[in-house]
């Protein structure tokens, strides 16, 4: 039992190594070339385009689901109403460029590219439900400090808590050189977002293990599809999964015989709408809007399963479930998988460090 589970488990890493490498050289790009200021020029003011532009602009960042929580309510703080900031919040755990890149080889390009149109439905649906049901309530205007303008001109735009900015502490401003800039993103992904991640893709790759040697084949076949997806939706809501670490659950869930599209609304789900975002959301934007952001989230994520179960189920091919990597070989895996595994102890270890010197 214990040498069907390791190596189910090594399998899965096998097959994940390369696309995780690719993720992080995607997210060093992303935090170069995207930044806090440029995100709050564009979210400001009433309208469908704040709405629009958030759900857009979410997309390509490869943010966590609890950083995500962060980097929204900064948006708030700084002059961006709640349907623009509750699009952000429903778009961007679903799909950025490391969980699509990801998706790919574990779920199929099919499933990848609804994961994508899911993710756009969830940011304008929720916008659009916090729009139509929230408490209508005016943006808090940003103060002419230094707060507006900290994260486009230092290095520090990666919302460290402990950074003066965050602290409300008086902080010089220092423009930095490319150099600098170019250092700061390496550190966020190569450093803080691997140790972030380690742990939560550990217990997700060994969920999916564990799901591959409990559930027989087609287990859960029977299972009938208004109850798949009641069961998807309000176990989905509660529950935290980060966005990467879901996909070999997902998979393995696929494999147990459960309907593509009841799995999407639980992994739509589970990212965006956790209890620890719940808790913050309810009492920094109201509960009124953050019900109407969850019932936004469940109905795109339903919405989008019913047409991967039905109208495009023929399009739906999902790869057999950790069997790829030995398309490739265990030698290129282990090519991956072994500074894969660096960067993730580095991580670990310097974020810890990093903790307890504050």
């Amino acid at each position: 039992m214990i040498h069907g589970f390791l190596h189910r488990f090594l399998d899965i890493w096998l097959d994940m190594a390369p696309w995780l490498l690719l993720g992080f050289a995607l997210a060093f790009l992303c935090s170069v070339f995207l930044n806090e200021r440029w995100m709050r020029r564009h979210l400001g003011g009433p309208g469908w385009l704040p709405i629009l532009k958030a759900t857009l602009v979410g997309l390509p960042l490869p943010i966590c689901s609890c950083g995500v929580l962060v980097v929204g309510l900064a948006l708030r703080k700084s002059g961006a109403r709640k349907a623009p900031v509750c699009a952000f919040l429903a778009s961007t755990p679903q799909a950025g460029t490391d969980a699509l890149v990801m998706s790919w080889p574990l779920l199929g390009p099919a499933l990848t590219l609804a994961r994508f149109v899911g993710a756009v439905a969830a940011g304008l649906l929720a916008g659009a439900f916090v729009r139509w049901f929230g408490v209508a309530q005016p943006p808090p205007h940003e103060t002419p400090d230094l707060a507006g303008d900290c994260a486009g001109l230092c290095a520090c735009h990666h919302h460290d808590p402990g950074h003066p900015h965050h602290a409300g502490e008086a902080h010089r401003h220092e423009f930095v050189s490319w150099r600098a800039r170019l250092g700061d993103a390496a550190r966020y992904a190569f450093v803080h977002l691997p140790g972030e991640l380690a742990l939560l893709l550990v217990a997700g790759v060994a969920v999916a293990a564990l799901i591959g040697m409990a559930i027989p084949e087609n287990a859960l076949a029977g299972l009938a599809l208004p109850v798949a997806y009641v069961l998807a939706v309000l176990i989905g809501i509660p529950t935290y999964a980060c966005s990467l670490a879901i996909i070999p659950v997902a998979a393995g869930l696929i494999a147990g015989g459960l309907s593509p599209g009841a799995t999407f609304v639980f992994m739509a789900c589970a990212p965006t709408t956790h209890i620890a975002a719940l808790l913050v959301l309810g009492r920094e934007l109201g509960w009124r809007t953050t019900a109407a952001f969850v019932a936004g989230v469940a109905v795109a994520a339903v919405g989008m399963g019913l047409l991967i179960d039905f109208p495009l189920a023929a399009w739906v091919h999902v790869p057999p479930f950790a069997r790829t990597a030995h398309a490739h070989g265990h030698a290129l895996g282990l090519l991956f998988l072994v500074p894969l595994a660096l960067l993730f102890l580095n991580g670990v270890i310097q974020n810890h460090r990093h903790a307890h010197a504050e």
